[in-house]
C-alpha cells in the first residue's frame, strides 16, 4: 500500500485498519470477546443477521477512504453545541494524542475530553461502565442545560 496515505485505495485503508486492529492485543481481544460475542449470543440476532452484519461491515469499507482523508480542521473548529471526545487511552486506530490536539483547538460552549482507561478503539464496548459514567456526568448535564435552538 505504500507509505503515502494519499495514494491508498479503499481496499488499502481497509487492510491497514484490519492489520492494526488484529495485531493490537487489546483491540483484537475486545473484538473477539465483546463485539462479536455480544452479537453471537444475542437473542436479538439470528445467524442470518450476523451474516448481514458482516456484509454491512464490508459495505462501510467504502467510506473508509473518505474518512481516512477527512480534514477535521478544514470543516472548522468552532461549535455552537457541546463537543465531547471520549475514547480509549490505548486506541491504535485513532490515537489519543492527535485527537486531544484537535480537541484543544475546538471552541464550544461546553467541551470535554476523556480517556477510557484500559481500552483501545472499541472503548465504549470494552468498558461500558466508564462510558456510561461519562455520558451521565458530562453529556447529560450539558445537553439538559442548553436552551432549545429555534
Amino acid at each position: 500500500m505504500g507509505a503515502d496515505r494519499s495514494t491508498w485505495t479503499t481496499k488499502d485503508v481497509g487492510e491497514y485498519d484490519k492489520l492494526v486492529l488484529t495485531t493490537d492485543p487489546l483491540s483484537f481481544d475486545t473484538m473477539k470477546t465483546v463485539v462479536v460475542r455480544s452479537l453471537w449470543f444475542s437473542p436479538l440476532h439470528t445467524l442470518r443477521g450476523l451474516r448481514s452484519y458482516m456484509k454491512a461491515m464490508e459495505f462501510s469499507e467504502r467510506l473508509q477512504l473518505e474518512a481516512a482523508t477527512f480534514d477535521e480542521r478544514a470543516e472548522g473548529t468552532e461549535f455552537r453545541i457541546p463537543f465531547f471526545v471520549f475514547q480509549g487511552d490505548g486506541d491504535v486506530l485513532t490515537p489519543p494524542q492527535p485527537a486531544e490536539r484537535f480537541f484543544d483547538e475546538v471552541t464550544a460552549p461546553v467541551k470535554e475530553f476523556a480517556l477510557i482507561r484500559n481500552a483501545s478503539h472499541f472503548a465504549s464496548f470494552r468498558h461500558p461502565d466508564q462510558f456510561l459514567d461519562l455520558m451521565l456526568t458530562k453529556v447529560r448535564p450539558a445537553i439538559t442545560a442548553q436552551p432549545v435552538a429555534r
